[in-house]
């Protein structure tokens, strides 16, 4: 039977509106939680660097903006415009930010990160390695920030037919999200494995941040190839959006985490009864490099 206009219209708005409301959701929930861990790191009265302050209340504000422009999306397409729905003709500015927005979060993530492996090995021919991946992707996010905001369709559109340049470049953004992830991530692995001491505590520590680097670099990449799989395969629904419009919050979740492990880590290492006093500051010393 045919299908009337009413019909296709609560198809769309189920669609398309329900899993950007979901994305949305998602983001809220997530950035719940990272408020909590910016809270804890303010109570704990951590004596960090100004600098990394100064990068945490950039992330911090950087997310509050996001969530607000999501929120402001929301209001457009669900409140606004809900009546009357209809397939946008382009962009709108909260879709055309956000990769810009995730793409600076990933860069200071990044930087953490890649900092943390230079501190551990000392390599700078690792570092390297672990930066040109990771500058890739902001880059390519910042260029389909600025597609975005000049194409004329929307990529709800099935038959877009200006949308060639702009599918490869989130294609790539995927792609070296993952290599990065993954790249990063797995250096920090192998450097902290090779610090095993056959001591208990020490390696009881070096455990726990080895899982930490597993965690963030298969959560990174689970919703980075999801995000790729999502937008070739299901283009014309907002699916996608739920990956990518949280991708930063799963970066900044996981420096927060690395960071606030700090003071569990070092309660363990200087437990009494701790015979081998050289073993005990050789942890606390890689604890401090978190």
């Amino acid at each position: 039977m045919p299908t009337s206009d009413s019909d296709s219209q609560q198809n769309d708005v189920a669609v398309k509106l329900g899993t950007l409301l979901i994305a949305v959701i998602l983001n809220f929930a997530l950035y719940g939680y990272v408020l909590h861990q910016f809270l804890s790191y303010l109570e704990y009265r951590y004596k960090d660097s100004s600098r990394l302050r100064a990068v945490l209340l950039a992330l911090f504000l950087l997310h509050t903006y996001h969530l607000s422009t999501l929120f402001y999306l929301v209001w457009k397409y669900c409140i606004i415009q809900y009546s009357t729905f209809k397939l946008p003709r382009v962009f709108l500015w909260p879709f055309s930010s956000s990769p810009i927005v995730t793409g600076v979060i990933t860069s200071f993530t990044n930087v953490y990160m890649i900092n943390r492996l230079y501190r551990l090995t000392g390599s700078k021919v690792q570092m390297i390695c672990a930066a040109v991946p990771a500058f890739i992707s902001p880059v390519t996010g910042t260029s389909v920030s600025i597609l975005s905001w000049t194409t004329t369709t929307h990529p709800w559109r099935q038959h877009a037919s200006g949308l060639s340049v702009f599918s490869v470049l989130v294609v790539f953004v995927a792609i070296s999200q993952v290599l990065s992830a993954v790249l990063i991530n797995g250096l920090l692995m192998r450097a902290l494995h090779k610090s095993r001491s056959g001591f208990l505590r020490s390696d009881t520590v070096i455990s726990y941040l080895i899982r930490q680097a597993i965690q963030t670099g298969l959560f990174a990449s689970i919703f980075s190839i999801a995000n790729l799989v999502t937008w070739r395969c299901f283009r014309t629904t907002n699916v996608f959006s739920i990956f990518s419009l949280n991708l930063g919050l799963l970066d900044t979740m996981a420096i927060m985490e690395s960071l606030l492990s700090r003071e569990m880590l070092r309660e363990w290492i200087e437990r009494p009864n701790d015979t081998d006093v050289t073993l005990a500051k050789q942890s606390r010393a890689m604890i401090n490099q978190q």
